[in-house]
């Protein structure tokens, strides 16, 4: 039996005893030939007697008097259980929940090149659940308490309660050391104020935004966001395309949420790669991984799709391949992607 329902037993128990004094009181003492009760008489005998604040009998007879003894038994009964359940309910409560956040926070303070997702709502949950899935280091922030304990009782990751505008509270996420952030707000001003804040306290951070106004996404990009997303768009979009093309659409959905064959993914070359400054066919990337590079997205954000062997490839471009966790793997010793 959880707490909710016994706090509702015991205040259904202290109404009954009151309705059960009071009713009591008036039949038996109503047809009293000294002095009849009126209702408020019984219901004034019933709270003096309850707790116990001092008593007058208001000239009371015998069957009244044992009946005041039974309600006295029945009041200490009651009440013992009242004070019994309020206390456990305040102090393991309180107990539970210091112990867990206590718990978050030093599970937080150990991540290290992880990531931070601020806002656990409709769509916050979707980005929770493929961290999950993608089996990344990260935590999340969210101001609903009780969406938190919702979210917490059927999926296991490190969180943070509280407000995610609060700078105090991203730097206790790890934002310092935090490799990217996912800012999923309902309101396009607090997720603006993220992304400044964001930038400001760690300007290598990787920083994604949800936009819910069209005209929002240029400020989010101005602020400091490195990817801004429309939610709406992309739902309409992939409405748009289910019905065109439903077997493209079927193909792109197993690439991206099948983890354990291949699926699309990306590698950054890096300064001190052996790939570095070559072009793609001295890079011999099909020869020692077996992966064909779809695209190249280079520094300027730009894809160059199906390039061709003399493209040269430097620092900071993204090779997007379709790649199993091996070969995956495979890649990024050549480019030297920490990823």
């Amino acid at each position: 039996m959880n707490y909710q329902r016994k706090i509702i037993i015991a205040f259904a128990m202290l109404w009954g005893l009151l309705l059960t004094g009071t009713l009591g009181y008036f039949v038996i003492e109503r047809n009293n030939p000294e002095h009849g009760w009126r209702l408020l008489d019984a219901i004034y005998m019933t709270v003096i007697t309850l707790t116990t604040a001092g008593h007058d009998d208001l000239e009371m007879s015998d069957n009244g008097r044992i009946f005041t003894i039974l309600l006295l038994i029945g009041g200490i009964g009651v009440f013992t259980y009242c004070v019994t359940i309020a206390t456990a309910f305040l102090i393991e409560g309180q107990l539970q929940n210091f112990f867990r956040q206590q718990k978050m926070v030093r599970t937080v303070d150990k991540l290290s090149n992880h990531y931070i997702v601020c806002g656990l709502g409709d769509t916050g949950v979707h980005v929770l659940d493929e961290m999950l899935r993608s089996e990344v280091e990260f935590v999340g922030i969210e101001f609903d308490e009780e969406r938190l304990i919702q979210l917490s009782d059927t999926r296991n990751f490190p969180y943070l309660h509280g407000d995610a505008t609060d700078d105090e509270l991203l730097i206790r996420a790890g934002i310092e050391r935090a490799h990217g952030l996912v800012t999923c707000l309902s309101r396009d001003q607090d997720n603006l104020f993220v992304v400044i804040s964001a930038r400001k306290l760690n300007p290598r951070l990787k920083i994604a935004s949800k936009a819910v106004e069209d005209n929002s996404p240029g400020k989010l990009i101005t602020a400091g966001a490195d990817e801004v997303v429309l939610p709406d768009h992309i739902g309409g979009l992939r409405l748009a395309t289910g019905i065109l093309q439903p077997q493209l659409v079927g193909f792109l959905e197993n690439m991206t949420q099948n983890r354990d064959g291949a699926h699309f993914t990306e590698s950054i070359i890096q300064e001190n790669s052996p790939l570095e400054g070559i072009s793609l066919k001295a890079a011999n990337i099909q020869e020692q991984t077996g992966l064909v590079v779809i695209a190249i997205q280079d520094r300027d954000g730009a894809f160059h799709y199906n390039p061709p062997g003399d493209t040269k490839i430097v620092a900071g471009d993204a090779l997007l391949v379709i790649a199993n966790q091996r070969q995956l793997q495979m890649l990024h010793k050549l480019t030297g992607d920490p990823n």
